[in-house]
């Protein structure tokens, strides 16, 4: 009896032991697309296709009817280095398929977002990749009207939506090890600067210190917490003030090391520290988290975790290529690492 199960995307990447983009691109029938690939494997894939009677499903049926070759980015703010990997990994991809990039900015704010959202819905792009999305359970009547793949980085909004895909850091993975690293080094003292704009990744990475702590037996001290006010914006001058603002709280609470919500609340906290005449590190050790350019540059160059954060734009823009071609994405997770640099060092006697 023949086999009348409808033939998928990822069934035809197993059988042919590729990447669904891969297959996306063999069968895409736009030549500057497909040609991506090699001669060889195109015709390998497209037989296959035909031998196995794969035809689109009616979402891939409906892509490629209006298929644009153009997807929209969501940044909020073009001053975060933070943004610069993740574009040049979109781009990248993009460029290899033949797809240009449309970019946009939130400016944190959620209601701009969804509007910037709604306007690329609008012009007919192929897809939408949005980082440190803010859109709540507010917005999931306006969310449900894009009939489009929506894939985002870093989610920063509280709650799941159906039909919306997500590629994140394991932000509490990556506070484990920057605590770890300051416990290791001996510090028994050791505070968090946060912000409040971002909560979700904000507060994984906060409980997980909180957890470290505790279970190293260090009972934590009120004083030792300094999280950001709502108002203050977010974008590279309003995060390095989060840090100078909050560092000379922790100095009174007698901390010897610091881990900071990222880079550049940590590039703050390092400021402050040179205007109150505190040696990094060796008076206060201070971590990061991001690994932005910017740790190279500051004196002394910054302990950090780091995101691979050109390849969070290289895995959500592969994403949006399969779900283009039909396929089916699972939402995907990556552990950061640590790098050690010269700001964190023993605590002073």
């Amino acid at each position: 009896m023949p086999d009348v199960r409808r033939i998928s995307i990822k069934d035809l990447a197993r059988e042919a032991g590729v990447s669904y983009s891969t297959v996306s691109r063999a069968l895409d029938p736009n030549p500057q697309v497909n040609q991506l690939i090699s001669s060889e494997v195109r015709l390998r894939i497209q037989e296959l296709a035909q031998a196995r009677g794969y035809s689109p499903n009616a979402l891939a049926q409906s892509l490629q009817a209006r298929r644009t070759n153009s997807i929209g980015l969501v940044i909020t703010s073009v001053s975060d280095p933070f943004f610069v990997d993740v574009v040049a990994g979109v781009e990248e991809m993009a460029r290899a398929s033949g797809i240009s990039v449309f970019l946009a900015m939130s400016n944190n704010d959620p209601e701009q977002e969804i509007k910037v959202i709604e306007t690329f819905n609008r012009r007919r792009v192929d897809g939408i990749i949005v980082a440190a999305s803010r859109v709540g359970t507010e917005y999931t009547n306006r969310l449900e009207q894009i009939r489009i793949p929506v894939v985002l980085i870093n989610n920063q909004a509280v709650g799941e939506y159906q039909n919306l895909y997500s590629v994140s850091i394991d932000d509490a993975y990556g506070a484990r090890m920057a605590v770890t690293h300051l416990l290791a080094l001996g510090h028994r003292r050791i505070g968090y600067i946060g912000v409040s704009n971002r909560p979700r990744s904000n507060e994984r990475r906060f409980q997980s210190y909180y957890q470290t702590l505790s279970s190293a037996g260090i009972e934590i001290e009120p004083g030792w917490i300094a999280i950001s006010e709502a108002m203050i914006s977010e974008d590279f001058n309003g995060d390095i003030q989060v840090g100078r603002h909050k560092l000379p709280d922790l100095i009174n609470a007698r901390v010897t090391a610091i881990f900071c919500y990222c880079d550049t609340v940590a590039a703050g906290a390092l400021i402050a520290c040179r205007h109150m005449g505190i040696t990094v590190p060796d008076q206060m050790s201070i971590v990061g988290f991001d690994d932005s350019i910017l740790c190279q540059v500051l004196s002394p160059p910054l302990t950090t975790i780091c995101q691979p954060k050109r390849q969070l734009g290289q895995i959500a823009m592969d994403m949006l290529l399969t779900l283009k071609a039909g396929g089916v994405v699972s939402n995907s997770v990556i552990q950061p690492t640590l790098i050690v640099r010269g700001s964190t060092a023993p605590p002073p006697p």
